[in-house]
């Protein structure tokens, strides 16, 4: 009796347990469907900003920017390092940072490889990134923050003035110990800044060497999602180039259990029409806006817009041999107060500008104070109103054809980005607005549309082909300049080598931008900075070295179930979306 009645409650209790489990409600798999730009490689080294989302993704640094509980600040925290920097001299130029152990890549599978992710890593992956061959954007980005002894000197050898890696103040000291050295004094918050970048993201040097090419030009690492390694919360599963790429969560990743997305699909889609009808057909959480359809979707609850970092603005080669005109300062004055940036502006919903450091730059991060509002930027900085006058921009025009002796018509070329909304109607509308102002018998504008690979490679190319363009748009933007309005001038110097779009070529700026590596203040002293970016700033508009028109704003519908880390993104916290610290409402 005792027997059966235990043989009783045991079967009993199987069948609560198998009721249990029918009647139980599975938590459904979190889906993040989100638009992106077109990714032209997986390498974190050639990746621009446009491609800074699928990184954020994809790949983890040694420290990242989190958001904090209250959803409106943001911290600096050790990722793959397992602490902040240690400094070990008096000088603040040399720093140990600890590796976290027992740290690997997977691979797109998600399986856990045998590759170890430490200070060796590190080093080799650093090395990559500056090699002087392969001449990878992330050489220029390796000096944002910090001055690493010898390193700027390393990416910039030749042939004939070599430089031994020896030399460079990247060491690991041991499996976990990652030594830097720099020229310059630095503070602890500059170097977890240098290494939240995603050109220092960790490669497998093996994986890495394997896949250059003969030659060590290019190199076939992140062509495809088998040639890639994974470190971040999520690894790449699947790549349609041109369509969407697909992302699942990695269980390896240090923070996973922060993690509450299961999977996510970056979509490209050309068309921001075609996607802005995706979202509201429910097919993705959230779409991007052009600043023409946002004026449409401004009123809804789920519109969303912040200033971009972006400046819009008229790059002039001014070493064309064919038109020297290009390079007369009554043509560049002209061009500069013929254009009605308000009225130009409104046609974006950007914010007219007339100035090179982007709003989001802040002079003073701890107390919230940005560059724009500072006594240094009002000191020098025209009003919007005095930087347009037509009738000052047309007895400059007539003097500069008088000098350079053109008798008749002027026609020059603009170079956009097929693919870019915002260029379009800019040069539209500067098409129009200044053969009005110059006059159309004595002046046309032409509008070269090109991809946009094409217009960069072509902007570029001025370095060997002074010819190779007349006039260009383009928007620069830059993390380091969220915290230095003094790096805002970085692009426009000599020393950011092949990156720049125009032959800018002013002493006083080249001169002044090589303070960041002799200079500790630069980095150390808020009002240094500010003073010198000033400066630099000033020097720049009256060269004219380029003629801004806009800050850009991006523009956003995003789904409400959609809980993004920041309440109010914002790039001068170095912090936009990060929809990979996103979490979603259930349904």
């Amino acid at each position: 009796m005792h027997v059966k009645r235990l043989i009783a409650l045991f079967f009993t209790a199987i069948l609560l347990l198998s009721l249990t489990a029918c009647g139980k409600k599975e938590t459904p798999e979190k889906l993040l469907r989100f638009p992106d730009t077109k990714w032209q490689t997986l390498n974190p080294y050639l990746a621009n900003a446009s491609e800074d989302l699928l990184n954020d993704f994809s790949q983890a640094r040694l420290y990242r920017r989190f958001a904090n509980e209250d959803r409106e600040t943001v911290s600096i925290r050790p990722e793959l390092a397992e602490s902040e920097p240690e400094q070990t001299d008096a000088e603040g130029k040399v720093w140990r940072i600890k590796i976290r152990p027992n740290l690997f890549f997977v691979d797109s599978e998600g399986k856990k490889t045998d590759k170890a992710i430490n200070a060796h890593t590190f080093e080799a992956s650093l090395k990559a990134a500056l090699d002087p061959v392969m001449a990878q954007r992330a050489g220029d980005n390796l000096g944002q923050y910090i001055s690493i002894l010898n390193a700027r000197e390393y990416f910039h050898q030749t042939p004939e003035a070599r430089v031994d890696w020896a030399s460079v103040g990247i060491k690991a000291v041991d499996d976990l110990t990652l030594e830097l050295t720099l020229s310059a004094a630095a503070t602890k918050r500059n170097v977890m800044q240098q290494f939240i970048g995603y050109g220092t993201v960790p490669t497998d040097p093996e994986l890495f060497a394997s896949l250059k090419s003969a030659d060590g030009k290019t190199t076939a690492y992140g062509t495809e999602v088998e040639k890639t390694l994974y470190c971040g919360a999520f690894y790449v599963t699947k790549w349609v180039k041109e369509s969407v790429i697909t992302l699942t969560k990695n269980p390896y990743y240090v923070f996973a259990d922060e993690i509450k997305i299961d999977k996510a699909e970056l979509h490209y889609v050309e068309s921001y029409q075609t996607q802005a009808e995706m979202y509201l057909s429910g097919q993705l959480d959230a779409t991007a806006l052009t600043s023409q359809t946002a004026v449409r979707y401004m009123e809804r609850e789920d519109y969303v817009s912040y200033a971009a970092r972006y400046i819009m603005q008229i790059e002039i080669n001014r070493g064309n041999t064919k038109q020297p005109i290009l390079d007369n300062q009554n043509f560049k004055d002209a061009l500069w107060y013929a254009v009605d940036r308000a009225g130009l502006a409104k046609l974006v919903a950007g914010t007219p500008a007339n100035y090179i450091i982007p709003d989001t730059s802040l002079a003073d991060p701890e107390k919230g104070i940005y560059f724009k509002d500072t006594e240094t930027a009002k000191s020098y900085r025209e009003t919007i109103e005095e930087s347009y006058d037509a009738a000052k921009a047309k007895a400059l025009f007539d003097k500069a054809l008088e000098e350079e002796k053109i008798a008749g018509k002027l026609s020059l070329h603009l170079l956009i980005a097929s693919d870019d909304p915002e260029m379009k109607t800019s040069a539209l509308f500067l098409q129009q607005h200044l053969e009005e102002i110059f006059g159309a018998e004595r002046f046309e504008l032409l509008i070269d549309e090109v991809p946009n690979k094409t217009r960069l490679s072509t902007m570029k190319a001025f370095r060997d082909d002074p010819d190779s363009y007349e006039l260009g748009l383009s928007k620069w933007s830059r993390e380091a300049t969220d915290e230095s309005p003094f790096n805002v001038l970085d692009v426009y110097s000599d020393t950011y080598w092949k990156q720049a779009n125009a032959p800018y070529g002013n002493e006083f700026i080249n001169r002044t931008i090589t303070l960041q590596d002799t200079d500790p203040r630069v980095k150390n002293d808020r009002a240094y900075n500010v003073q010198l970016a000033g400066e630099m700033e000033k020097a720049a508009l009256e060269a004219r070295l380029t003629i801004p028109l806009f800050e850009v704003s991006f523009q956003y519908l995003i789904s409400p179930k959609l809980i993004l880390p920041l309440k109010n993104p914002s790039p001068s916290l170095g912090f936009t979306f990060k929809p990979w610290l996103a979490d979603m409402k259930a349904e």
